[in-house]
């Protein structure tokens, strides 16, 4: 008997008990005349069979007004499924998000409570995210989620044995790793179509997986979930829009792959252990490719030259050089493209850019400038992350969008010039670092102002206490200040072009004049 039946039948008994109880007392109370001024008020109904048992046998004229009595037996019949256990909110954690939202982090099932409800706002906050292992081991049948989630976290069901059937909100955009795993009778998902990425094995051991069929498991707006082919070329359907991360993992036999126009997102370790996959070709360009889709691939590993792209995105920045110029025709830098690249003091992007991809340039260590081009328009989470030595950044004025934690503790960036067309900065994006230890961020302390006139980032630096003023009425034209050595940038890297000349020059006077003196010293002895 598994634990969920077990319960069930203990509660099924213990409510026939209590139906044998209170038939007996009520035929006794027929036949017994109670004095009208011993017996107090009557209170409300309750449902709950245990307690409907103990007040049976309570004699009526010490009976407290403040404890319900039960006046039928027809409430003690109630089915299972219909008994009111206590309020949901009271078996909740939940924890604030940095945009102000709500991530649901733990919800205590209760054993004959088969049909939960999740509150679309709880302390007049909004559930935006159930977090990782909320519902872990939860044997209710449906789980309602308010349309306001727009994550569901790694493992977030894992082990819902009993759940059937889940409806994902159309604003939800992410499922997590296993989010679903071991949900062995979900045989129903509905998907919404702002889904852009499901996790590796998020329905993995559940009916809903278990019933496709075919080479290709395409679920919801396009999404191809996981291939089970062999081909050494497959032909990828038509209706594909997103190679969910690892669809192709694993498979050494892979080695063509023609990407059809349909295609838009390549996301997280798609083609992980595809060793063998050496040529890949595009028919239109995309507009997401995760940083690590590709890295385990022949066609990664035996790529030329420091700059590795695919159509127009750049892929990854292989470089040792200070100066790092990216070719004409990139639109996108991909995720991670830069990151953790201690050599590269200065990035210059061309006009043709766009897009900067979530952690593209995090913890580039030594990087001190960055001209982004006149037609950027986003700027994704963690951009540069950990630049620690970060002084100056040209933005163009075409940018729209600053995602959160993407200046993160770069305490030398002490102005910014932000463009009209500004609508978006999210939460802890300029001004603050971050405490690993503790997870709490904090104000920096340096002489940051936010140069604008967009509504959004005037409220940010408000929200923030950061210093702003308007822009300027001409355009900002100064030069990009002069790379220098500060104090605890770290890294090397090879110089290009001829700035290193002067210093070098300069260097080799200075210890010729050291050998002449060194020289004569030893004449006068």
């Amino acid at each position: 008997m598994n634990k969920r039946n077990g319960l069930r039948t203990m509660l099924t008994a213990l409510t026939a008990c209590a139906v044998c109880m209170m038939q007996s007392v009520h035929a006794f109370a027929e036949t017994t005349t109670v004095p009208a001024e011993t017996t107090s008020a009557p209170a409300a109904e309750s449902t709950v069979a245990q307690t409907a048992a103990t007040e049976a046998v309570t004699e009526p004229e010490t009976t407290s007004a403040t404890e319900p009595e039960i006046t039928t037996t027809e409430a003690i019949t109630t089915t299972l499924h219909e008994v009111h256990i206590s309020d949901p909110l009271s078996r909740m954690k939940y924890e604030a998000m940095p945009d102000g939202t709500l991530c649901l982090t733990e919800f205590r099932w209760e054993s004959d409570e088969l049909n939960v409800a999740i509150p679309e706002q709880i302390d007049g906050k909004t559930v935006t995210k159930i977090g990782e292992r909320a519902f872990l081991y939860c044997y209710a049948d449906t789980v309602t989620l308010p349309a306001s989630v727009r994550e569901i976290a790694d493992r977030a069901f894992e082990g819902c044995a009993y759940l059937q059937r889940m409806d994902i909100p159309e604003d939800c955009t992410r499922i997590g790793a296993e989010a679903f795993s071991g949900c062995e009778r979900l045989s129903t998902v509905m998907l919404g179509a702002n889904v852009r990425e499901i996790g590796k094995n998020a329905f993995a051991g559940t009916p809903f997986i278990e019933g496709q069929t075919g080479d290709f498991v395409i679920v919801g707006d396009g999404i191809l979930l996981l291939y089970r082919g062999s081909a050494a070329a497959p032909e990828i359907p038509a209706s594909v829009k997103t190679i969910a991360g690892y669809a192709f993992a694993d498979h050494t036999e892979l080695k063509i792959l023609k990407l059809p126009s349909s295609v838009r997102r390549v996301q997280d370790a798609a083609f992980t252990g595809c060793t063998g996959l050496s040529e890949i070709t595009l028919t239109d360009t995309l507009d997401e490719l995760a940083g690590d889709a590709l890295t385990d691939t022949a066609w990664y590993k035996n790529a030329k030259g420091d700059y590795v792209t695919l159509g127009d995105h750049l892929v990854t920045y292989r470089g040792k050089n200070t100066v790092a110029e990216v070719p004409d025709g990139v639109r996108v830098i991909s995720e991670s493209a830069f990151a953790g690249n201690a050599a590269v003091t200065t990035v210059k992007l061309t006009d043709t850019v766009e897009e900067i991809r979530a952690n593209a340039f995090r913890d580039c260590t030594s990087l001190q400038v960055a001209t982004l081009g006149d037609h950027i328009r986003s700027i994704e989470n963690g951009a540069f992350s950990g630049c620690k030595t970060l002084k100056y950044i040209r933005l163009g004025h075409e940018l729209q969008t600053i995602g959160a934690e993407s200046f993160l503790g770069c305490p030398y960036l002490e102005e910014i010039y932000l463009p009209d067309t500004l609508t978006q900065i999210n939460a802890y994006a300029l001004g603050y670092s971050k405490n690993e230890e503790s997870g709490k961020y904090d104000k920096l302390r340096n002489n940051l102002v936010i140069y604008a006139n967009a509504e959004a980032a005037v409220q940010y630096a408000e929200a923030a206490g950061i210093t702003h003023a308007p822009l300027p009425d001409t355009e900002n034209t100064e030069p990009a200040p002069e790379v220098t050595t500060v104090k605890g940038s770290g890294g090397t890297g090879h110089p290009s072009g001829t700035a290193w000349i002067p210093a070098a020059v300069l260097g080799g006077l200075l210890i010729c004049a050291g050998l002449v003196v060194r020289g004569r010293k030893r004449k006068k002895r």
